[in-house]
């Protein structure tokens, strides 16, 4: 890990180490990574956050880590693809289908589908652990995929194709009727992906038909909205660029909905969610703030995204937890109470927001050094009397 480390300053490393240990330490012997180990409603492994979390460990060059719970997903599906394979054809056939009935959006750690009244239908973390999965392989140099990951890969892609344009719960488990912007472009990088790693060019056309679709409404509106029924900016749409590549992060539309995020989901430094969000008094997240640093950090604006940094960095505890959400109590303490007295205190220790923080540190610092070397061969160029340009 200590070489991908080099570019930050002491402190910084070992805060990094710190969460990268957080999550090495919540991770089962399967592989899988739980949630989060204080907050009961969250004892199980979502696709969606570990998959970050995976993405984060090969960042830090924990590769083996990152590889146990890719096998972890591996058998997991194994485990539902009857199901999958089942959902998918009674698509094709024009059947209709129970949401509660459809393939899970977290599981338990041992890799059982969770029967309980959490949504199922939520497409999100498939289409991300298929882009963490090309991610990983292109980490550890491996150009082809392997074997034994062909099969899964291909009932994953054949699921997401399927239900890619469909409504569905959004990545924060809401909203189970509309359609979602950084749903769509979880399914897109998830599409995307598999398109390359099984070589299959209709995947790509259908990740083509998403990002269609997207671009349609931003248009229409100026940029990109929550949702097919809510015209209010989600701060989880920054993940367009920022990973998933369905627009350049200089895009237009993308800069104008960072413009509208940042001065209407701002609390106390950090972001929230979106503008009516009530969960636990709708605080200010780590992950988000973290994406919205990461944001920062592919358009050039260093400054901004170590901002971002230094918010996460203060919301760290004694102990080296981080929590899910910040200061709901103080915005909406009507909703924070209703919350906690239903479920206790929000999660403590979330490790999506820990494998952001490790992104963000990791991808400034990266930059930084990327923009110091270039001033280097400037300064350099001009002492010699040679063309830099």
């Amino acid at each position: 890990m200590d070489s991908k480390l080099e570019h930050l300053d002491a402190d910084m490393q070992e805060l990094v180490r710190r969460s990268v240990n957080s999550i090495l330490d919540n991770q089962s012997d399967s592989g899988a990574i739980v949630a989060s180990p204080d907050f009961a409603e969250y004892g199980f492994c979502w696709l969606r956050d570990s998959s970050f979390c995976a993405f984060a460990l090969d960042l830090a060059d924990e590769h083996e880590a990152s590889a146990r719970y890719h096998d972890w997903v591996r058998r997991a599906v194994e485990g539902i693809t009857p199901l999958m394979e089942s959902v998918t054809l009674s698509r094709l056939r024009g059947e209709s289908l129970d949401d509660e009935l459809m393939p899970p959006a977290r599981f338990s750690m041992e890799g059982v589908m969770v029967h309980d009244d959490w949504p199922n239908f939520q497409i999100d973390g498939y289409g991300t652990w298929l882009w963490s999965l090309e991610q990983h392989l292109r980490a550890t140099r491996r150009e082809t995929l392997p074997n034994a990951f062909a099969s899964v890969v291909r009932t994953v892609a054949s699921y997401i194709h399927e239900f890619a344009l469909s409504s569905c719960f959004d990545v924060w488990e809401e909203n189970g009727n509309d359609r979602h912007t950084s749903t769509l472009a979880c399914i897109y990088g998830g599409l995307t992906s598999a398109s390359r790693l099984l070589g299959d060019e209709l995947l790509g056309d259908r990740a083509i038909q998403v990002r269609e679709l997207l671009l349609s409404s931003a248009h229409a509106n100026g940029y990109f909205v929550k949702s097919s029924a809510n015209v209010d900016v989600d701060a989880s749409a920054l993940w367009l660029a920022t990973p998933f590549g369905v627009v350049d992060a200089h895009d237009g539309f993308l800069a104008t909905t960072a413009s509208r995020i940042e001065p209407s989901l701002t609390l106390n430094g950090g972001i929230r969610r979106y503008p009516t969000d009530v969960y636990f008094g709708s605080g200010a997240w780590p992950v988000l703030t973290a994406t919205l640093g990461w944001y920062h950090v592919a358009t050039g604006q260093l400054s901004r995204a170590q901002s971002c940094l230094e918010w996460i960095v203060e919301h760290f505890d004694d102990q080296g937890l981080l929590g899910e959400q910040f200061d709901g109590e103080l915005r909406d303490p009507v909703h924070h109470g209703f919350w906690v007295e239903k479920w206790g205190p929000p999660a403590k220790d979330l490790m999506w927001s820990h494998a952001m923080f490790i992104v963000l540190a990791l991808k400034l610092a990266r930059a930084r050094a990327e923009e110091d070397h270039a001033a280097n061969r400037v300064d350099s160029g001009r002492d010699s009397g040679i063309r830099t340009t």
